[in-house]
């Protein structure tokens, strides 16, 4: 997919042609092979490869902070960052002088098209919603390539009928430039990346058990939900949301679709302490991940990843047709599990009550956070970490600077397979450290047996995070738990 360049394009290739061509020979992309564009369809962070000759490129596109709402948009007066940033994926090193031509849309309708340039290859733009006409771009031009420039502290903004709504918006970036300001790349040769980032859409509902109403929030990160009800006998909550089934386009793209959904506790709806969810007909409990760790409140996650999603395509497709599919909906219900359901892993951040531990904890692993801000260090016992046992992390903020810890630290604490980041076994948003340590613990189950990796993410609602690598053995495995920093 490419799109069209503004006839500024010829202006600067006219206007630079003879040192173009020299440098484009001398760049060390000199083996550019025309390319297809590279895919993606997720939340707040996308990462996409292509290759560039001998030489493999990926593009980050990321927001922060990495929870974004319509709701948090309004009550938190948020003013969301996307970053843009292109690197060398076998040394890890950022490519400079990069020129970005992006394109934002939103079901089809063109929000932004202009250039933007980045002499460290990492652009930032800071979004700004208003309910005006059209989107204002604020910031340096560079005098030959009129692209938008700006600076860490001073990042470019975008301001205007952006992230009204939530739902997939659709960030097209071509690149025009790299590791010189001046060379141009042939059109034919521009690679272009196609990305999705969500903003949440928050409804607020009511449902009645036993004639007392219950307030109902729902998140949804994919698209806006319609047709909400509730079936009191079944004690079933019941909501739609347009969805195409194409498993073309499915086979194609990534796909993670994250339904948020939050019940009051003690309730009736919340009482068995477990869920059971489908969609379409098809039983996806084992894609529920519970967050009981508020004593006020459940959070149920719907996290369906690619694997899932296809599979309810072609259920879908066998039963409608491909035609009819491309127009469908994905139909959700949730309702109350028989107890110790499979959304009832354990979810509490309450210290053990046992006073001596009978097996010993894993050595502390370090991380810097990506954005070289906070120190993070985290141990887990027991050291072996394996199905149906509680396992307790351990967690502290640190001054990298100082060695001291922070005091009350804000973060989200993620547990997701290592191979497949996007099927996530756990998240839980907005936890406190205070005085710099915090403590979650969680039961994994067998099918989680297998490298997975410890997120601790958005701290402070700075976007930075640290991975740290966990093995979940097998129950007969009884070796100890390995890691690796």
């Amino acid at each position: 997919m490419y799109i069209m360049l503004p006839s500024k394009s010829t202006f600067l290739i006219c206007g630079l042609v003879a040192a173009t061509i020299v440098v484009i020979f001398i760049s060390s992309f000199s083996l550019i092979m025309p390319m297809k564009p590279a895919f993606g369809d997720g939340l707040f962070m996308e990462e996409l490869s292509a290759s560039f000759g001998n030489r493999k490129a990926d593009l980050l596109i990321k927001m922060t902070p990495p929870v974004v709402t319509t709701e948090t948009l309004q009550t938190q007066n948020q003013k969301p960052v996307i970053q843009f940033k292109l690197f060398d994926s076998n040394t890890q090193e950022g490519i400079k002088h990069v020129t970005y031509f992006i394109t934002i849309e939103k079901n089809g309708k063109v929000l932004l098209s202009d250039w933007f340039h980045d002499h460290k290859g990492d652009l930032k733009i800071e979004m700004q919603p208003r309910n005006t006409p059209v989107i204002s771009v604020y910031g340096e031009q560079d005098p030959l390539l009129q692209a938008y420039t700006g600076t860490a502290d001073s990042p470019v903004v975008a301001q205007g009928p952006i992230f009204l709504e939530g739902g997939l918006y659709h960030f097209i970036v071509r690149i025009v430039t790299v590791d010189f300001d001046r060379s141009i790349l042939p059109d034919d040769k521009q690679p272009v990346f196609d990305g999705w980032l969500s903003i949440g859409n928050t409804e607020e509902k009511q449902i009645i058990i036993d004639g007392k109403q219950l307030p109902i929030q729902i998140i949804s990160y994919y698209d806006k939900l319609n047709a909400f009800k509730f079936d009191e006998s079944k004690r079933q909550m019941q909501f739609t949301m347009p969805f195409d089934w194409n498993t073309t386009r499915l086979e194609k793209n990534k796909i993670l679709v994250h339904e948020e959904v939050t019940v009051p506790k003690p309730s009736e709806f919340a009482a068995k302490r477990s869920y059971v969810g489908a969609v379409n007909g098809l039983d996806v409990t084992k894609n529920l991940v519970l967050d009981d760790t508020d004593p006020q409140k459940d959070v149920i996650h719907f996290m369906l990843p690619k694997p899932e999603v296809i599979k309810i395509a072609e259920h879908v497709n066998n039963s409608t047709g491909q035609a009819a599919s491309s127009n469908g909906s994905m139909q959700f219900t949730l309702q109350p599990g028989g107890g110790g359901g499979v959304a009832a892993a354990s979810a509490t951040t309450a210290t053990s009550n046992n006073t001596t531990p009978t097996t010993a904890s894993s050595p502390p692993m370090e991380k810097l956070t990506d954005g070289g801000t906070y120190k993070v260090n985290m141990s887990y016992s027991p050291a072996n970490i394996q199905p149906t046992n509680t396992t307790t992390f351990n967690i502290e903020f640190l001054d990298p600077k100082t060695n001291q810890k922070k005091d009350n630290v804000q973060y989200d604490f993620m547990i997701m397979p290592a191979e497949d980041p996007e099927t996530m076994i756990t998240h839980r948003a907005a936890k406190i450290a205070q005085n710099g340590s915090a403590q979650q613990s969680f039961t994994f189950k067998d099918e989680n047996v297998g490298s997975a990796m410890v997120r601790i993410a958005n701290i402070n609602n700075t976007g930075e995070l640290a991975d740290f690598p966990i093995t979940v053995a097998k129950n007969n495995n009884t070796s100890g738990n390995q890691t690796t920093q």
